[in-house]
């Protein structure tokens, strides 16, 4: 018997990458799912585009339209739940701006049916390239980031043995319905970004492993909804998560410790890395951005307020103030 998977993407702003996606979809040779299609409020034709798809697809699909955008984690998070009410065995997050193969999920499916795992996530190169964009990944404690094993890497076979690993994104994870139960949903609070990295964390402490299969490959269109990786959204998103992150489950000497590294460090190679203009304009303040605001209740009421400073795409300087009033 071969499980029913509910695969769940969300959209936001990804009518150009949904034609490709639906077209290799509904290429592969695994065919026992359903497309969970999220739409979290596009201002752009996303849902009108995934409806006219939906109308030729050769598979089955649920359009689940949102009244605003509730982010990546909450929209993951309301196609989980319908595609386990609706009596599906595993679940596969999946973004909608990759290509895959024929192959793709039959690989996956394999893997995670032979009992050795909790999840399962495949090769991934950038699209149009042999460059691998994840290979296994791991997590780097004081850093409080993720690693691509082989990222920018030619793929010459050098990651095609199975192995199980630390971190995987959950742009294509293929999930037991079980994993649910056992550590709950996606966490809201993240909005995007840090949402895989606590999810698989949350997993890997409750002794539930997540396995990399080589021979599952898809290619991927990095951040076509958020403006890639230096925009002032993904900026924003991923310094206030990566806080939010050590808050969570970090305690002591280790959480002081993460703040010296993933706070400093990053400060000090901009200014190095900068122009004279750049760092001259540094010292020009814009607006202050709060980044967290005793997030789900882990800061007593005085705590400390953390604001998130942008004067240059390079660098980031995050002042501590227990009084909005003085920045």
């Amino acid at each position: 018997m071969t499980p029913r998977i509910g695969i769940v993407t969300v959209l936001y702003n990804s009518a150009g990458v949904l034609p490709e996606f639906f077209e290799t979809l509904g290429t592969q040779r695994y065919t026992n799912f359903i497309l969970y299609i999220v739409d979290n409020k596009s201002p752009d034709d996303s849902l009108a585009v995934a409806r006219k798809l939906c109308a030729s697809a050769r598979f089955e699909t649920v359009v689940i339209e949102n009244e605003e955008n509730y982010g990546v984690a909450k929209g993951n998070n309301i196609g989980i739940k319908a595609a386990l009410r609706d009596g599906c065995d595993r679940v596969l997050l999946s973004n909608n701006d990759i290509v895959l193969v024929p192959d793709t999920i039959e690989c996956l499916v394999r893997a995670l049916e032979s009992g050795k795992a909790w999840m399962a996530v495949p090769k991934i190169h950038f699209h149009g390239t042999n460059k691998i964009w994840y290979a296994g990944g791991c997590y780097t404690y004081f850093a409080c980031s993720s690693l691509h094993y082989g990222i920018y890497q030619e793929d010459k076979g050098q990651f095609d043995k199975s192995r199980f690993v630390d971190y995987a994104p959950t742009c294509f994870m293929l999930i037991r319905k079980e994993l649910f139960e056992e550590i709950g949903y996606m966490d809201e609070a993240y909005f995007v970004y840090y949402d895989d990295t606590d999810f698989v964390y949350r997993a890997l402490r409750r002794g539930h492993n997540v396995l990399y299969v080589p021979e599952s490959f898809l290619q991927h269109k990095e951040s076509t909804s958020t403006g890639g990786k230096k925009s002032d959204f993904t900026l924003y998103y991923d310094t206030r998560n990566r806080i939010y992150f050590t808050l969570k489950h970090y305690t002591g000497i280790h959480f002081f410790l993460s703040k010296l590294y993933y706070l400093l460090i990053p400060c000090i190679k901009s200014v190095y890395r900068s122009t004279p203009h750049e760092r001259l304009s540094a010292v020009r303040f814009g607006p202050a951005r709060k980044i967290i605001e005793r997030p789900s209740g882990l800061l007593p009421e005085n705590a400390l307020q953390l604001y998130l400073f942008r004067s240059v795409p390079s660098l980031i300087v995050v002042v501590y103030s227990t009084d909005s009033r003085r920045v």
